[in-house]
């Protein structure tokens, strides 16, 4: 936690109102989104009890699992509605030209985005996502070729969900933490009911520490899941199971209409929070940065689609390393870019990042706009320097390239660092995005008095190049190990 987060959280619990964290959204948001809640099962981790689920915040629809028996059914109806909203993703499509480094194709216009109430959800989803891919397909079994589909797509899902900047699958208590501060603690925000009553809450309360107060009160008659919690175990389902297990013929019918009703009662105040939260923020302004990424997030769902057309082999359940080495790089990718991007758009995360000493800030005192100097091939550079004064303080080296806000493509890169009496004058020189002697870009320099902020600039990520399987050790997810040499033993019955 910052030193800003820290403060903003002490003066939400003071004045018991929420902190704005962000005025600026950094997800996309679908036009209709698929909501998704889930309750589980005591037992069996990846055995569902219900699961709430639509893009309609009035009319949701609720698949229940009975409490005995085979839930293939529930899960059938839960993979046609899913795989449903998925395919309506694939209706239209665009022509990509071709690129220095990529071929002419073609991509989809719209991408799946679904919303949980919080992180717990996507970890379960993850598990069933596990449990059910790996499912036979009989097509003697109705569903069991869905069921098996909607377990990749999980997976698929989660997966998107480890990449900073993601829209596919978004815990809507995390989304909420990023553009708002609450006095209560980080574990207590991961409640969508408390969460939500300290951003907006009702007319009538006094101060959002009040209407959390109450929502907590009222905890007891939600459920956010995926946990359900002991009250709803041990006093109303466990007598419901039992019941169910004693009855047969049209009692057991009577029984499961008693369990919707019950589930569909505790279900329905989260439901109506998840379009809730999706409307407030909604209200939000775009950041520039959220159109690339969901570009890019369209490039994953058109690939994943090639895929499952191609080939469509399940997710292994162990990655061998050089998959996870690989994975991990492209989180790694996406975490610095969503950070460069959040930095360029948002004030907030800008003022952030001076807390933390990874941004500096102040008014340009002098500026060299006529600099230049000798290249290494003799050719004359144009390299104009200016300083900034500062109070932040700056915990970089010389030679560290910066970013600026104002000059997304420009970099500079810190000549000097002088420390004063009250402030610091760093001296930046631009190395890119300036131009040339003969054609410079004179919309990078700043004029004397303007107030900059630079932030670390961000490391051009390639991407490194892995081995193929035939050159990875056994040892590594490569070809089993040989014990025997065959040429050897060939050249020995050869000398017998």
């Amino acid at each position: 936690m910052s030193l800003l987060t820290s403060l903003l959280r002490m003066r939400a619990a003071a004045t018991g109102n929420v902190q704005h964290a962000s005025r600026l959204r950094h997800h996309h948001l679908s036009d209709q989104p698929l909501m998704l809640i889930t309750l589980k099962r005591t037992g069996p981790p990846a055995r569902p009890l219900a699961v709430m689920l639509g893009t309609d915040p009035y009319h949701p629809q609720l698949l229940v699992a009975p409490p005995s028996g085979s839930i293939a059914p529930m899960l059938a109806a839960l993979a046609d509605t899913a795989i449903a909203y998925i395919e309506a993703c694939r209706q239209h499509s665009q022509h990509l030209p071709a690129t220095p480094s990529k071929p002419a194709r073609q991509r989809y216009t719209d991408a799946p985005q679904i919303f949980v109430p919080n992180p717990q959800t996507v970890k379960y989803l993850q598990l069933l996502g596990d449990d059910l891919r790996f499912r036979r397909v009989d097509d003697r079994t109705p569903g069991s070729r869905s069921i098996q589909r909607l377990g990749h797509w999980l997976t698929y899902l989660t997966d998107r969900s480890d990449n900073p900047g993601s829209a596919a699958l978004i815990p809507m208590t995390g989304l909420l933490g990023m553009h708002w501060i609450t006095g209560q603690s980080p574990s207590e925000d991961e409640d969508l009911p408390t969460l939500l009553a300290w951003i907006d809450p009702p007319r009538h309360s006094a101060s959002g520490r009040d209407a959390a107060d109450k929502a907590a009160d009222l905890a007891a008659y939600t459920s956010a899941g995926p946990a359900t919690d002991a009250t709803l175990d041990n006093y109303q389902l466990a007598p419901l199971f039992h019941e169910y297990a004693r009855s047969r013929g049209p009692e057991r019918t009577r029984i499961l209409q008693e369990l919707n009703s019950l589930l569909a009662t505790r279900m329905q105040p989260t439901w109506d929070l998840m379009w809730h939260a999706y409307t407030l923020l909604q209200a939000l302004p775009e950041a520039k940065g959220t159109a690339r990424r969901w570009d890019h997030e369209r490039t994953a769902f058109t690939d994943e689609c090639t895929y499952l057309a191609q080939d469509g082999r399940p997710q292994p359940a162990r990655e061998q390393a050089v998959a996870t080495a690989l994975r991990l790089a492209r989180m790694e990718q996406s975490a610095t870019a969503f950070a460069t991007e959040r930095a360029a758009d948002d004030t907030f995360v800008r003022a952030e990042l001076r807390t933390t000493g990874e941004a500096f800030g102040g008014p340009v005192t002098t500026i060299e706009p006529q600099r230049t100097l000798s290249g290494p091939t003799g050719r004359t550079q144009w390299r104009p320097r200016f300083t900034l004064s500062t109070t932040d303080p700056v915990l970089m080296e010389p030679g560290q390239l910066m970013a600026c806000h104002t000059h997304r493509n420009a970099r500079y890169k810190i000549c000097g660092i002088t420390p004063a009496d009250c402030d610091t004058l760093v001296e930046l020189e631009i190395t890119a995005g300036m131009g040339t002697v003969a054609r410079p870009n004179h919309a990078v320099l700043p004029e004397p008095g303007t107030f900059l902020v630079f932030t670390l600039a961000p490391d051009h990520h390639r991407m490194p190049e892995f081995p193929a399987r035939d050159q990875t050790p056994w040892t590594h997810g490569g070809p089993p190990a040989d014990h025997r040499d065959h040429g050897d033993e060939d050249q020995s019955e050869d000398e017998q």
